[in-house]
């Protein structure tokens, strides 16, 4: 064991301290490249809610919260009585994908390991609606999702969710048979769609950051004839608070809620 003496033996220390550290960088990294690559599935979990007797869960829709981004929670949101399946949408490698941006767009995209929106349009023929959330809005993307849909789109409901206005208006004209939401996460988005006719009358409904419902802003956009799909919701205590102020949706990853809403 001469030769393990001085230089040679703080190599071999060197080399062993650097393989753990290169393990234990990889076990790390491993669930951020999974999230990166649109490999990993979205949040999903089953906690127990409390139901209130008196109210009427049935005629709200159970929205799977990002559930189409991974073919196995797709499934598994069916089983427990999804009433729509939700699914990000981008653009990866010249295809309409299931997934989230990322930074670095270009390098995520060629990267992407997720599925197709034609994989996740297949998979959710049982759900009674598929709803796109779409994180892309330049004229290409647009014009690929309206070819997409304009050749499938009558043998089901669909929603399309977009914070941005002027892509809801390019869509209305194009997709007449889509349910076009407008995707509310502040006050101030809720005021753009309060002062802007144009806006209201091109939507049929909001997707509203559940913090922002309240009894006054739901009577408001069911006076203007739109739907209220609320997210994300995962407690029985907002859940109900929700039914109570007559939402027509609530996103959730509890399959509990979507159990409960079936």
């Amino acid at each position: 064991m001469a030769w393990l003496r001085g230089g040679r033996l703080r190599w071999v220390i060197a080399g062993v301290l650097l393989a753990a550290l290169v393990a234990t960088a990889i076990v790390l990294a491993w669930p951020h490249a999974r999230r990166y690559t649109g490999a990993a599935s979205p949040a999903q979990f089953y906690e127990k809610v409390q139901l209130e007797p008196a109210l009427d869960y049935k005629h709200v829709l159970g929205v799977a919260h990002n559930a189409g981004n991974n073919l196995g929670t797709l499934a598994r949101a069916l089983r427990y009585g999804a009433g729509v399946i939700e699914a990000d949408v981008i653009s990866a490698r010249g295809r309409l994908v299931a997934g989230r941006d990322q930074p670095l767009p270009r390098l995520a995209r060629q990267v992407f390991q997720g599925p197709t929106l034609a994989e996740v349009w297949d998979r959710a023929t049982a759900a009674d609606v598929i709803k796109l959330d779409i994180k892309q809005t330049d004229r290409s993307f647009l014009n690929d999702l309206v070819a997409f849909l304009n050749s499938r789109s009558k043998s089901r409901r669909v929603m399309i969710a977009c914070g941005d206005a002027s892509a809801l208006l390019y869509l209305h004209s194009r997709l007449p048979d889509v349910t076009l939401l407008f995707s509310a996460g502040w006050p101030d988005a809720v005021h753009q769609l309060q002062s802007d006719p144009a806006l209201q009358d091109a939507i049929g409904g909001v997707s509203l950051f559940q913090g922002l419902a309240d009894a006054n802003l739901v009577a408001w956009l069911h006076q203007h004839k739109l739907i209220v799909v609320t997210w994300t919701v995962n407690d029985s205590q907002r859940m109900n608070e929700l039914v109570r102020l007559g939402v027509d949706g609530i996103t959730t990853a509890n399959l509990a809620i979507l159990r409960a809403l079936g």
